[in-house]
């Protein structure tokens, strides 16, 4: 099964975090990243060493789209998380919703990603 990374695991392996590059060495699954998380990284503007690394993982990895069915996901899992005061962040919303409609898990280190309710079926790991 394929793992979506999450926008905190590209920043480390950007930064050369040792747990982040030793967790996606020994992955064996196809990876896929939100392309949110690839414009989480390029926002601001971004160097030309920053800019050609993230373009490098744009080629290495699946590039899941962000589409009207991911929008519509990522709206739902907000109005729930919202009913009980507990909203995350607009992007990893749309970042839950597109590992939710892929159907893979989601690697982050942002713990706020689970308190997606659970019947959305987002499995989170970490490293």
């Amino acid at each position: 099964m394929a793992v979506c990374l999450d926008t905190t695991v590209l920043v480390d392996l950007l930064a050369g975090d040792s747990a982040a590059v030793a967790f996606a060495d020994a992955l064996t699954e196809p990876v896929a990243v939100s392309a949110v998380s690839f414009y989480e990284l390029l926002y601001g503007g971004v160097g030309r060493r920053r800019l050609s690394q993230v373009e490098a993982m744009a080629r290495d990895y699946v590039v899941l789209p962000a589409d009207f069915e991911v929008c519509s996901m990522a709206a739902s899992i907000q109005a729930r998380l919202g009913e009980v005061g507990q909203l995350i962040p607009v992007l990893d919303a749309i970042i839950a919703g597109t590992a939710v409609l892929a159907g893979v898990p989601l690697v982050t280190m942002d713990e706020h990603f689970r308190r997606v309710p659970p019947d959305f079926g987002l499995a989170v790991r970490t490293y």
